[in-house]
């Protein structure tokens, strides 16, 4: 048995920018996410949640959605997915997931509370127990509930956050979930690639398939290829080709960025690139124009998709360092998790800190960033760094 674990596909975005272009991005590769499970010959392909970006999907969303998943049922290959909270409406509608699976080009396993099933494949049965999108809160509570199915090939189809990845806002542990009853641990939410065993099972986020964010930039896109067909999960990793790259540049003048985004650089790439520019040093005028024309002059000539340069300026004491919007040199607005990690210059702070904002249960949220940097002496030291 051989199964295809994607997530956090995103359909409709258009992020870092809403070009209409970004959009397309998003189809282009879960379009290849689709060729490869063709490719491959693939039972099924298992979705760990946020296969849309918002729960009200355009007509062309709905379109390209439609004509991908077209293609893996005219393949006879299962499309099985959980809803992640971009599937689920906050208000009283149709859920867009349930829409394709009335219409039979997918399988929705759980859209608001964990589901277990036997889902008959080419290759065998296949229990899988499913668990959409909860609350941190009330995730322990169905938990209690959950039944296994006693099947010979059993895996859990989550779109969760981990305990182990130690962010707050967290909603169980491998050991809470129970990851010794399964042969393996399929899961969404999480957007870089990351993966962990637990008593030997492989429990694996392949990550979302485009970066959305400068945070997520750094990584390659990937999927992952599960053969069940052992008495042990075999898991390998295939690199997505059709993401748009980023190319992340630190600065300290106007020729540092000349040198870093020379033709050469920027002709390998099949798509004009995302540029993220940092500069770590004071700009003056003069230089904030010649910047801004050499840039202005990359998008024009398709060199580059679009660009977002943030400045690093001394503080008024001299004593400290912080990051400012520089909004003359920005195309679009900067959005909350660029400025976080321009404030904070630190990955994993950054994402501790949007965890907390963007929760929903904000004391749950504090109470457990709290409880992580007690434990994690690597944060602690990280955060008395930043405010000492």
């Amino acid at each position: 048995m051989l199964l295809l674990h994607v997530s956090d596909t995103h359909l409709g975005a258009s992020r870092p920018s809403k070009l209409r272009e970004r959009e397309l991005d998003y189809y282009d590769v879960f379009n290849e996410v689709v060729d490869i499970a063709v490719r491959e010959h693939v039972d099924a392909v298992i979705h760990g949640g946020d296969f849309f970006d918002e729960p009200k999907p355009t007509p062309q969303t709905y379109l390209y959605a439609y004509r991908a998943l077209r293609k893996l049922r005219e393949h006879g290959i299962e499309f099985l997915v959980v809803a992640g909270q971009h599937d689920q409406p906050k208000v009283a509608q149709l859920p867009p997931l349930r829409v394709l699976s009335e219409i039979g080009l997918l399988r929705l396993l759980a859209q608001d509370k964990p589901e277990t099933h036997i889902i008959k494949l080419h290759g065998g049965e296949l229990g899988v127990v499913a668990i959409p999108y909860l609350s941190p809160v009330t995730i322990g509570e169905y938990l209690k509930t959950i039944k296994v199915p006693e099947t010979s090939k059993r895996i859990l189809l989550a779109h969760l956050l981990l305990k182990e990845l130690n962010m707050p806002s967290a909603h169980a542990s491998l050991a809470e979930l129970g990851a010794d009853k399964y042969n393996y641990i399929a899961l969404g939410d999480y957007h870089l690639k990351y993966e962990t065993k637990y008593m030997g099972i492989p429990s694996v986020y392949p990550g979302s398939t485009e970066a959305g964010e400068v945070l997520e930039a750094s990584s390659e896109r990937y999927v992952v290829l599960v053969d069940l067909s052992g008495s042990e999960a075999i898991v390998n990793w295939v690199k997505l080709n059709t993401p748009r790259k980023w190319i992340i540049v630190e600065a300290k003048s106007y020729m540092d960025i000349v040198l870093n985004t020379a033709a050469s650089r920027l002709e390998k790439y099949t798509k004009p690139p995302i540029l993220y520019i940092r500069v770590k040093s004071k700009l003056s005028e003069i230089d904030v124009k010649r910047i801004r024309e050499y840039l202005n002059k990359l998008l024009s000539e398709n060199k580059i998709l679009v660009y977002r340069v943030e400045v690093e300026i001394p503080s008024a004491s001299g004593s400290e360092i912080k990051s400012i919007v520089e909004e003359a040199l920005v195309p679009q607005t900067p959005t909350l998790d660029q400025v976080v990690y321009s404030v904070l210059g630190d990955r994993e702070l950054a994402e501790l800190v949007l965890n907390i904002i963007k929760s929903s249960e904000s004391r749950e949220a504090v109470k457990f960033l709290v409880e992580r940097v007690l434990e994690d002496e690597k944060v602690l030291n990280k955060i008395k760094k930043l405010v000492g």
